[in-house]
């Protein structure tokens, strides 16, 4: 049976999708703390064919959630700093999808950042972010109400007359690698909360 691109992708990432940190109560100490979280991400694309596939199409927003509790409705996120290649964690990754014969790596950074309230529509640019892939723009978006949600509103231009939009706001927990899909384009991506002297 042959595989579908995104089920070859999953397969190609899930020798690292456990948990980076420790049970969830210390994780809630940790965020309680800081209020800081470094976030990465590994944008990638396929170079395979994608007959069949809308690339015009932006998926649907996948959060179902009633996440109306947020802290205050006019919290900002705030960028920390940008992370040098030396702190990433997910350069396993970016060196599998290179490595394969169907993916290419375009873009991968790492930052720290407050979360902003959920509904606040505030988000951090990829110039910001240290994302300098040729044609890619728009904003990564890290927000928390009751819970902590992860999402992205970027767009990418490989070529004259082509702009493929993921646009996509997810629940997520903290340590856990999540996968956005496109058919143009796909996100890996991870948050860890920050303690103590990592904060800034």
């Amino acid at each position: 049976m042959l595989l579908t691109r995104r089920q070859a992708t999953l397969g190609l990432l899930a020798a690292g999708t456990a948990l980076v940190l420790s049970p969830a109560g210390a994780q809630q100490a940790a965020e309680s703390q800081a209020g800081f979280y470094a976030v990465e991400i590994v944008v990638f694309r396929g170079t395979g064919g994608t007959a069949g596939e809308d690339l015009a199409v932006a998926p649907r927003n996948l959060s179902q959630d009633n996440d109306a509790t947020a802290a205050g409705t006019a919290r900002s996120a705030r960028l920390g700093e940008v992370l040098p290649a030396s702190r990433r964690k997910l350069a396993d990754v970016a060196a599998r999808l290179n490595a394969s014969s169907g993916h290419r790596v375009i873009a991968h950074a790492a930052w720290t950042q407050t979360a902003g309230a959920w509904n606040a529509g505030s988000g951090l640019t990829a110039e910001q972010l240290g994302l300098s892939a040729a044609g890619l723009t728009g904003v990564v978006q890290l927000e928390r109400g009751q819970y902590l949600h992860l999402g992205f509103n970027l767009s990418y231009a490989p070529a004259a007359g082509a702009r493929y939009t993921l646009a996509e706001m997810r629940r997520i927990r903290v340590g856990e690698r999540n996968y956005y899909d496109h058919p143009a384009y796909g996100i890996v991506a991870v948050v860890t909360p920050l303690t103590g002297a990592e904060a800034r």
